[in-house]
């Protein structure tokens, strides 16, 4: 049934990166997902997020998986059980909300929840102007340090733990991190059909990233990126090397969203994003 759901997130189209099943389970606790078979081509996802109170009026959320629209009795019955759908893929709103509109619900575009979406090639080459203070940080890091890229195996997965562990150490009291979630991600990374690259400076490991291949395998979403405080430059050099080691075949790399977070969103808007996976809210207006 595991695999089975996996080869079914794998082929969504609209590449949003709640729906791949690692990302999925590995948010199950902070969410209080739960996944569902509705019919054979489409599974509902079900969780609570506070966040979405301050917009609707409630916290209940679902999320309708499947290559197809769905249809109202679907739709009938789950908002009957879950008041809003959350993560309505823009392709979909296009298509249904007017409908949605004229049957009593509320629709918005959810900014604070849009993915980044950036072209493998730009972010693996690093070429222009726009790219040129990125470009002289790695050339920097690479002019003060012996810095060596390898595929994240299985088998190197400890060091990835020891990168994450000091990260944490720095982050420790500041603000609450994603620290479990990265940990039982690299845990069980074999499992989940995560893959990424691990960066060693001066023979010790010193920065990640992690992640896996959406959209039919033409985008790859990365989840989760760790470098240790105070070596400069680490994170633009994994970055960098993360999108090198992806094949051709990959054309978007999908970096998630802002969380509305201004901090975050200036930083992801300095790497030139090519376009959003853009995503929608609808509840029953009362």
């Amino acid at each position: 049934m595991g695999e089975e759901i996996c080869d079914f997130c794998l082929g969504l189209p609209d590449g949003a990166c709640e729906f791949p099943f690692a990302a999925m389970y590995l948010l199950r606790n902070k969410y209080q997902t739960q996944i569902s078979r509705l019919v054979p081509d489409a599974y509902a996802l079900s969780g609570v997020e506070k966040r979405l109170e301050k917009i609707t009026g409630q916290s209940v959320f679902f999320q309708f998986l499947s290559r197809r629209l769905p249809e109202q009795q679907e739709l009938e019955g789950l908002f009957s059980q879950f008041p809003v759908w959350k993560s309505l893929p823009a392709s979909v709103h296009k298509q249904i909300g007017e409908n949605l509109s004229s049957r009593g619900f509320q629709t918005l575009e959810d900014r604070d929840n849009f993915d980044y979406l950036y072209l493998r090639s730009d972010l693996a080459e690093l070429h222009g102007k726009k790219f040129h203070k990125k470009k002289n940080l790695v050339n920097a890091f690479l002019a003060s340090y012996r810095a060596e890229a390898k595929p994240l195996a299985p088998a190197l997965v400890k060091d990835a733990l020891s990168v994450l562990d000091c990260w944490q150490d720095w982050h420790s009291g500041k603000e609450k991190t994603d620290y479990g979630e990265c940990k039982e991600a690299l845990e069980h990374m074999e499992l989940l059909g995560l893959d990424g690259v691990l960066v060693y400076v001066d023979d010790k490991p010193t920065g990640f990233s992690l992640g896996e291949k959406i959209a039919g395998g033409t985008m790859y979403c990365t989840h989760f990126e760790k470098g240790i405080e105070g070596v400069k430059g680490i994170y633009q050099f994994v970055n960098q090397e993360a999108a090198k080691q992806l094949p051709e075949t990959v054309v978007y790399i999908n970096r998630e969203q802002d969380v509305g977070d201004e901090g975050l969103r200036q930083a992801k808007m300095t790497y030139r994003p090519s376009g959003f996976v853009e995503k929608y809210l609808a509840w029953r207006q009362k």
